[in-house]
């Protein structure tokens, strides 16, 4: 089995000649032999009015984003109802 071309690695064949790591990287930074480290973030606060948790998804907290995403889909609910009350009322 052929091996990854980058010297010191004995991982198999990807693409390009390289194993999937060096692939990866190549596709990322246009170098197989550039390593990035992950920055980490400062984490956001809640939008929720009076919440002190970190911010997870939409600018929410997981509990809050529970919240605003049943909202969202009661919200798109009572739309959907309204057009087809509205269809129905115009025949």
């Amino acid at each position: 089995m052929k091996r990854c071309m980058i010297e010191g690695c004995d991982r198999a064949l990807k693409a390009k000649g390289l194993c999937s790591t060096h692939h990866q990287r190549l596709l990322r930074n246009g170098n197989p032999n550039i390593i990035r480290k992950k920055t980490k973030k400062e984490p956001k606060q809640c939008q929720w009015i009076n919440c002190k948790g970190h911010a997870v998804s939409k600018g929410y907290c997981s509990r809050h984003y529970y919240i605003y995403k049943k909202l969202k889909l009661y919200e798109n609910a009572n739309k959907t109802e309204m057009y087809e009350a509205g269809a129905t009322a115009s025949l």
